[in-house]
């Protein structure tokens, strides 16, 4: 859909931003649907255009406000604005623990919105996410690069939408070592705790204990090979940790 370069100066859009509003069929020469006027722009009235700060004005803070997590991962707790690295190895089977995870955070947390970006994933595991969890985008191995770094993007861009306006967003992607790497980093470096305003929330996945590792607030490490058992249990190394898990009661 066609939004016009007026409507996003009157509305003050930004990127990620939910829009609603008549829409008009394209003209011989347009390509895409138009949008007539903006009625709504996430869910409120679209003018005139809320104050909203700047995602990234806010002083960032360690986590404090814990979430609940699946049981194996008690020794590496993280909260509403942690950056979490899941450090895979090959056969770790990092997949089906963020499915535990998610379907725990959506149970035990209403207020969170959770979104998926799936990157350079096996199609059989794409497959087994299911769509009532949380909202999935990108998707298996046969995507491009660019086409699910631009989908996991546009996930962090809407999620940081929601964190302006004081909402809590959790965003996992699996896998950043499958997008572009400064997409990866921009994506890894935004999550973030608001003091007294929203959260983000940024669950990635890597084979390795790279630079991005360096960067998270928690580091959840898997055992190599131990997912290959069938049971759907990887093992959860010693060598995770959470840095200043005090805050969060740990």
């Amino acid at each position: 859909m066609h939004v016009s370069p007026a409507q996003i100066k009157r509305c003050e859009l930004r990127p990620g931003d939910e829009v609603a509003g008549p829409v008009r069929a394209p003209r011989r020469s347009e390509r895409h649907p138009s949008l007539v006027h903006v009625e709504t722009v996430n869910g409120a009235p679209a003018e005139p255009p809320p104050e909203r700060p700047p995602f990234a004005r806010p002083t960032p803070a360690y986590a404090t406000d814990r979430l609940a997590t699946p049981d194996e991962l008690a020794a590496a707790p993280f909260g509403k604005g942690s950056r979490v690295a899941i450090v895979d190895p090959p056969g770790g089977e990092a997949n089906a623990l963020l499915r535990r995870m998610v379907a725990k955070l959506r149970e035990s947390h209403p207020e969170l919105t959770v979104t998926v970006a799936l990157a350079g994933v096996r199609p059989e595991d794409a497959a087994q996410w299911p769509g009532g969890e949380a909202a999935v985008v990108g998707g298996a191995a046969d995507g491009s690069i660019d086409e699910q770094s631009q989908a996991a993007e546009l996930a962090l861009e809407r999620a940081k939408r929601l964190v302006e306006g004081g909402g809590h967003a959790v965003v996992v992607v699996d896998s950043l070592e499958a997008i572009a790497p400064d997409a990866a980093r921009r994506i890894f470096a935004a999550a973030r705790n608001h003091e007294g305003a929203g959260s983000l929330t940024v669950v990635g996945t890597l084979a390795v204990s790279d630079e991005l590792a360096r960067l998270a607030t928690t580091r959840i490490m898997l055992e190599p090979g131990t997912g290959a058992r069938g049971d759907d249990a990887p093992t959860v190394s010693a060598d995770s940790s959470t840095v200043r898990a005090d805050l969060l009661g740990a």
